[in-house]
């Protein structure tokens, strides 16, 4: 695999669902691509569809209209018949951390992983962004901030592919959000990286940033 191979294409996508008895247009005809070796800032006022966009980049909802193209396949209609790619090819990150309570650090981080040079990879990557002491905790024990970190080395652990990250640095002070951005910067010298963040300083280094407004893509912040 090659820089510039396209890994993500979305056209025309339209994402709606009902709030009560109101039609709601989180996504409103989106259409973006992402190559390896490029990261993408995506940003916006709250409520104007990020996180949807998100996962419907992701596969976890499929699009009311368009198609989303993902390392060059259709993603299927059912959430669910995408899993095995997403374990494997895409980190994602949410907002908020989901990490399974029973699980210590490490063992979420290496729940989905397919080779043993993840577990290198994870204790690098928990020194780098200040999780080594903390591999065999579980999550209750954990801050918040802790628990978004924990998120990224699990969403890393496989050295994917696609990098779809959703305010990755909101719970972390300045200097930890920064080093996490340093890691996803360098991880996507080989893969694909988007990023939404309410914190433009966190976009440095980016080759563009997309403006999302009323669920309507644009280029820059205005």
């Amino acid at each position: 695999m090659s820089a510039g191979e396209l890994l993500l294409e979305a056209i025309d996508v339209v994402l709606e669902y009902h709030d009560g008895t109101r039609q709601v247009r989180a996504v409103d005809g989106v259409s973006l691509s992402l190559a390896r070796g490029s990261f993408v800032g995506l940003v916006g006022p709250s409520g104007s569809g990020k996180s949807s966009l998100l996962f419907a980049l992701a596969g976890l909802r499929p699009p009311t209209k368009g198609t989303v193209r993902m390392l060059g396949k259709p993603l299927p209609a059912r959430p669910d018949a995408s899993a095995p790619l997403r374990r494997t090819e895409v980190g994602f990150l949410f907002q908020e951390p989901f990490l399974v309570p029973y699980l210590t650090v490490r063992e979420n981080a290496l729940s989905h992983t397919v080779g043993p040079e993840a577990i290198e990879r994870v204790e690098s990557l928990a020194e780098e962004i200040g999780m080594a002491s903390m591999l065999d905790e579980r999550p209750h024990r954990l801050s918040g901030g802790e628990r978004q970190r924990a998120s990224l080395l699990r969403a890393l652990a496989n050295d994917p592919a696609l990098i779809l990250a959703d305010e990755p640095t909101a719970s972390l002070d300045q200097a930890t959000g920064q080093a996490v951005m340093a890691v996803l910067r360098r991880q996507a010298k080989d893969a694909g990286l988007l990023v939404v963040t309410h914190d433009p300083a966190m976009l440095a280094g980016a080759d563009r940033v997309l403006y999302l407004r009323d669920g309507r893509l644009g280029e820059g912040d205005a």
